[in-house]
């Protein structure tokens, strides 16, 4: 139906025809929110990237050409998470003191597993630190929104064939140049050797969030382990990746 409609509106431009696309698509914008949401700043809601989800899209519907390999959904998925990755860059900002914070942590909580015989809560951590619990989660919310959005765009971003070059996730950004894509190629690459160095939970976890794109909340089901303490690893393993691509000369990627 979604296609019909698309087709429709192409030969049209009825707005009644695009306000119901953009219905059609409600759904698909608020699963890229809900996944892009993880660690989001407290002073950013979902709900404003369900917005720019929602520009993203509008903008699709004026650039699509049906003449292109890709679907419509396709090219909309990724204007929707292109916009949504311009919302959150805008409002994400990350000290540079807070890698330093985050060794800390993950030090401490090595220490309290090995001394408990489990993994210590947020609560326990903050206790051992003489941090609150909020400082804690504050700290793996900003490695996870920052890093997120550096892996995203970065290092993530699929092309529409094998024989376009591909573009960038950014929702108003042009295609890149030859150049770039091999800089890109080789930063994947560098980050394929780096992921083998991790651990199977965290290779797991990597897999279940960004190839079956599951949210937080089903990676922590799976799991059976909180959303909270999914946070965590993945704060960790945002942590290792960015070290080892930063010994490869890749790590400006990153947020410094």
């Amino acid at each position: 139906m979604a296609e019909d409609l698309w087709h429709k509106y192409f030969q049209s431009r009825d707005v009644q025809l695009r306000d119901a696309i953009i219905q059609e698509h409600l759904p698909l914008v608020k699963k890229i929110a809900g996944r892009l949401s993880m660690g989001l700043p407290a002073h950013v809601e979902e709900e404003e990237l369900v917005a720019s989800g929602v520009v993203g899209l509008l903008e699709a519907l004026e650039r699509y050409d049906p003449s292109s390999e890709a679907g419509f959904k396709t090219f909309a998925t990724w204007r929707i998470r292109g916009a949504m990755l311009d919302e959150l860059r805008r409002v994400t900002w990350m000290p540079r003191s807070l890698y330093g914070r985050l060794r800390q942590l993950q030090k401490v909580e090595q220490e309290m597993s090995h001394r408990l015989g489990r993994e210590p809560s947020q609560v326990e951590l903050a206790n051992e630190l003489q941090w609150s619990p909020e400082e804690v989660a504050q700290v793996y919310t900003q490695m996870n929104c920052c890093s997120l959005v550096s892996l995203e765009s970065l290092l993530f971003a699929p092309s529409f064939s094998n024989e376009q070059p591909e573009e960038t996730f950014s929702g108003s950004g042009p295609f890149i140049t030859p150049e770039e894509s091999l800089e890109k190629s080789e930063r994947r690459e560098a980050l394929s050797k780096a992921i083998e160095g991790l651990s199977e939970r965290e290779k797991l976890i990597l897999a279940l969030y960004y190839k079956e794109e599951l949210t937080l909340k089903e990676i922590g089901q799976v799991l059976k382990i909180s959303t909270a303490r999914v946070s965590q690893i993945h704060a960790g393993i945002m942590l290792k990746l960015r070290e080892k691509l930063q010994g490869e000369g890749y790590g400006e990627g990153f947020p410094d």
